[in-house]
């Protein structure tokens, strides 16, 4: 430090002190005078150079701390510091004086560092780096006592009592012993985790009914055609013939010749193949006496054929039962030949029934070609009738045939000079017509057996198309919405010049198993951005000594050589802090190194610390987590923008960062989180901060994650399409609304401080929070333990609603995908249990942009249950395609036609950006659907309950 500014700075100390007033030859007598005074020894506890004065480190911090208690003694009680008055800090010798702090300080602060230059240093002297290596922490600091529980919150009490309501019927012995989970926190766990998934089998029967079973309940599907498409079955495999509003399929029958009993030649194929498509009721007439039985006894009389609608082979045979039949001595000559033999034959042959729109039947009558009516939703058509009774002989008085035999208020009903044009007559026949109970059942069987000719076709009524409605709905719904999406992926494809970064930026590492390979990918990746190495560092910090499987050294050692730190000492310079847990776990211990890293030509500064846990531990010393090596990081930028007490270990990096690296950590303005096996493409990091600063409201941000083993295996490929879409669509649409709902912590950027020099990322709101150490139920410890990277997103859409978290396609990243399936599924497990938890926490946030359906809480909300759904989702779209496919129930077209322009809309993203490739991916994505919508959300939310890292991160012996 300049002997002037040291003077100055500590001006305050030395006029507590009594000299006598004189003039100084020069500034470093005068130091060397009240160092002295202070019991201070030249050589040994400080330097004097020409201009500049060198403290031992010891000293420098004993000095800042009576400086800074001083100030604070100045600040409460103004007349203490008065000169005339008492001594202050020193004793009668005039040495510092061992001042006991009170709550509150903490000799941990640091404020000024002893030289502001790196290379200032005096020949002959002490190097600095090694006097703060000997600066070990001897007595375990104190860590604040662990508080009361928190008490739950109403929330959290009523979902208590539903829990035990919808759990009640599972003894707790049994889940402690057949279960083997003895502690209660893990039997309410447990208990929660059923109560859930209850809930989601409930939603999936809900939705499941509404969609499926209220539709064959309000419309139970029935095999049925329109005379029209009657009219199609014409092949030799599917000929189709309808008969008294029956369809029946007669191709088999129609291969195999018959009738050579009663005629010669008999019927042949050929002639049968013109029957095809056509009615055939007047080839099997029906005795009248015997179909009307009770209205007509005349055992000749028959009712006038339609020749309109006859066909020629009709009018070649017709096969006519009873006294009038033409073949003596047959079965024929029995009056009930239809009913005996000919009905029991067709059935085997029965393809559905004929169906009649209302409208047809309507034009029909009001045209008065055709006297059809509806009773009870069965058509009749007494044209024929009609036509019978018009002709001369029946109309004459004198006449002995009883044409008219139905009764008069039938004809009413149906005759041509009926003032009902509704063929709707179900009303009027349930009313008083005049006709007793016995005349009614002796109409009805005629009706049903001369004159019915089918339903009506109720496919088209709001009744049976409400299902369809709900699909057509929920089709156009999402498709608005991959719309959207579709239009913010287009609108964010262009890419901008990032131009000159001239921020300070912290590359933040953590490191927990990875290999070697993976972790000098990373770090060389860091190294080699194009951006200022002078305003990077590389802040990398492991998660405990541990040895990750299938390595031969701990992930510290891997760390220390693949920088370049010779013979790494993980003990003697061991310094305290606090650590994100409970109780001990509260203590840790951590070492500091730093240097400058070489790659490729690139000489980045790094900074690294090791967390090695406190002596006592034996299992996985110095772990607490991902959150716990984040927390280190925002803690201490925390503390350093606050001027706040430090613990020992941040003393430390304050002193690397500041005196070896010879930044400010002031200076940094955006933390840059990257996973220790994902490789940052060399403009990102580039084109993360042009972004930031185009737009100062941005708090954090996050690019497009690619897969750098794509080709590895199956797993692997079938996880290549949903990285690309779940950017493009959904993070581009959440980009729109500045609401990114996760910033994965793999290739993210947070802003440190807004412009304003307000705290963001390291705002006491969000540390306090993102530290919280009772983790006790099951969604915080969903929340916390294994979604913290979405958990921090939320902290910051939380806390700063003003603020925009966005997504920029232009940055990339190549990270490692599972390979495996088992590890891919143990990450799936946590990603999606994570994220239930988190968008629950997101639905409840107070201020969300837009209002109601039109708001991001409506979007969230969506989210949240399109994930409870998944499954459901997926055996309904499954159910609608085999129903279209096999006509089981009728299935709008316009709906599969929107469904399917849902993936045409994602295809075109990937076609209209020339990525060729994913038009591959996407089939092996589709093969993969039911493995990422139906089995692993299952398996998810079977193990709710399972907080641990699984597959994903093992540690060796594990």
């Amino acid at each position: 430090m300049d002997q002037v500014d040291f003077l100055n700075h500590y001006n305050p100390l030395f006029q507590q002190l009594q000299y006598n007033n004189q003039s100084w030859q020069n500034s470093g007598i005068e130091i060397r005078y009240y160092l002295n005074q202070l019991g201070l020894k030249s050589s040994s506890d400080f330097l004097l150079g020409n201009q500049k004065i060198f403290l031992k480190f010891s000293v420098w911090d004993k000095l800042e701390l009576e400086l800074r208690y001083l100030a604070k003694l100045v600040k409460n009680n103004p007349e203490k510091a008065d000169g005339n008055g008492e001594k202050g800090l020193f004793c009668e010798e005039g040495q510092l004086t061992e001042v006991p702090l009170k709550d509150g300080d903490d000799s941990r602060e640091l404020t000024l560092s002893p030289s502001t230059s790196a290379q200032d240093t005096l020949r002959g002297s002490e190097p600095l780096e090694k006097e703060v290596a000997s600066r070990t922490t001897t007595q375990r600091p104190k860590v604040a006592p662990l508080k009361p529980a928190r008490p739950p919150t109403m929330i959290r009490r009523w979902w208590v009592r539903l829990t035990w309501l919808m759990t009640w019927w599972i003894p707790t012995i049994w889940i402690s012993r057949v279960l083997k989970k003895n502690r209660k926190d893990q039997q309410m766990a447990w208990r929660e985790k059923v109560a859930i998934c209850e809930l989601i089998v409930f939603s999936w029967v809900v939705i499941l009914f509404v969609n499926i079973g209220l539709g064959l309940i309000l419309c139970p599907p029935n095999k049925v055609w329109t005379v029209d498409e009657v009219r199609t079955l014409q092949g030799e495999e599917d000929l189709g013939v309808y008969m008294r509003g029956i369809v029946y399929d007669i191709a088999k029958f129609a291969k195999s010749g018959h009738g050579k009993d009663w005629q010669p030649q008999g019927v042949d194929q050929d002639y049968m193949y013109e029957f095809g498509g056509k009615d055939v009721s007047t080839t099997f007439p029906i005795p009248l006496f015997v179909g009307c039985s009770g209205l007509i006894e005349d055992q000749q009389f028959q009712l006038k054929r339609n020749l309109t609608d006859d066909t020629s082979a009709d009018m070649i045979f017709v096969h006519t039962s009873g006294p009038r039949t033409q073949f003596a001595a047959t079965d024929m000559e029995d009056p009930t030949w239809y009913f005996t033999k000919v009905l029991p034959k067709l059935k085997t042959m029965k393809k559905g029934e004929v169906v009649w729109s209302y409208k047809n039947l309507y034009d029909m009558r009001t045209d008065g070609n055709r006297q059809v009516g509806i009773i009870n939703d069965k058509v009749y058509d007494l044209t024929q009738y009609f036509e019978t009774v018009s002709q001369p002989e029946y109309r004459s008085k004198n006449s002995t045939i009883k044409a008219h035999f139905l009764p008069d208020p039938i004809e009413q009903m149906f005759g041509p000079n009926s003032k009902q044009q509704d063929p709707e007559l179900t009303r009027i026949w349930n009313n008083n017509i005049g006709l007793n109970d016995m005349e009614r059942r002796l109409v009805m069987n005629c009706l049903n057996n001369q004159f019915y000719i089918g339903k009506v076709d109720k496919r088209q009524t709001f009744r049976c198309q409400f299902t369809n409605y709900l699909l057509l709905s929920f089709s156009v719904f999402v498709l608005s919405v991959t719309l959207v999406k579709f239009l913010a992926a287009l609108q964010l494809t262009s890419k901008k010049d990032p131009g000159e970064g001239e921020k300070f930026v912290i590359c933040q590492i953590p490191c927990y198993t990875e290999n070697e390979d993976s972790i000098r990918a990373s770090l060389d990746s860091i190294a080699e951005l194009k951006y200022d190495h002078r305003r990077k560092l590389m802040f990398i910090i492991t998660d405990g000594m541990v040895i990750g499987s299938g390595c031969d050294k701990s992930t510290p050692d891997i760390l220390c050589e693949i920088l370049g730190i010779e013979k790494p000492d993980f003990e003697t310079n061991c310094k305290y802090f606090e650590s994100v847990g409970e109780g001990k776990k509260q203590h840790n211990r951590g070492v500091v190194y730093s240097g400058l890293y070489q790659s490729e030509g690139s000489s980045v500064p790094y900074l690294l610390v090791v967390k090695v846990g406190r002596p006592d531990e034996r299992v996985k010393p110095g772990n607490r987590g991902k959150r716990d090596s984040q927390i280190v990081l925002m803690r201490f930028l925390n503390r350093v923008h606050y001027d706040t007490p430090m613990w020992p270990l941040e003393i430390e990096m304050y002193h690397h960062i500041k005196n070896v690296i010879g930044v400010d950590p002031k200076l940094y303005e955006y933390v840059l989180m990257v996973d220790a096996d994902t490789r940052v493409l060399s403009d990102s990091l580039t084109r993360l901060i042009s972004t930031m600063q185009r737009d100062n409201r941005i708090a954090g941000l996050c690019g497009e994650t690619q897969l750098e083993n794509e080709n590895d295996s199956f797993t692997t490929m079938i996880q290549i399409y949903e990285y690309y879409i779940s950017h493009h669509l959904s993070k581009a649409f959440e980009s729109l609304f500045g609401t990114v709902t996760c910033l994965p912590g793999c290739f993210c950027m947070y802003r440190i401080r807004s412009v304003k020099n307000a705290p963001l990322l390291i705002s006491d709101k969000v540390i306090k929070e993102y530290s919280r150490s009772d983790v006790n139920t099951l969604h915080l410890k969903n929340l916390l333990w294994l979604g913290e990277d979405r958990y921090l997103t939320t902290l910051m859409m939380k806390h700063f609603p003003n603020y925009k978290l966005k997504f920029t396609p232009d940055a990339k990243c190549l990270t490692v995908a599972p390979h495996k399936f088992n590890v891919l599924l143990s990450q799936r497990r946590r990603w999606i249990n994570s994220t239930i938890h988190n968008l629950l926490e997101l639905v409840m946030l107070k201020d969300m942009c837009g209002f109601c359906c039109f708001s991001m809480r409506f979007v969230v909300l969506l989210d949240l249950m399109g994930t409870l759904i998944l499954p459901a989702t997926v055996f309904y779209l499954a159910y609608i395609i085999i129903a279209a496919c096999v006509g089981f129930q009728y299935i709008s077209n316009l709906s599969l036609i929107i469904m399917g322009s849902i993936y045409i809309l994602q295809a075109l993203i990937f076609i209209l950006k020339h990525q060729w490739q994913h038009i591959g991916w996407m089939i092996f994505y589709l093969i993969g659907m039911p493995l990422f919508n139906v089995f692993i959300p299952m398996y998810s939310y079977w193990h709710l309950d399972d907080f641990s890292w699984g597959n994903t991160r093992q540690v060796m012996g594990d």
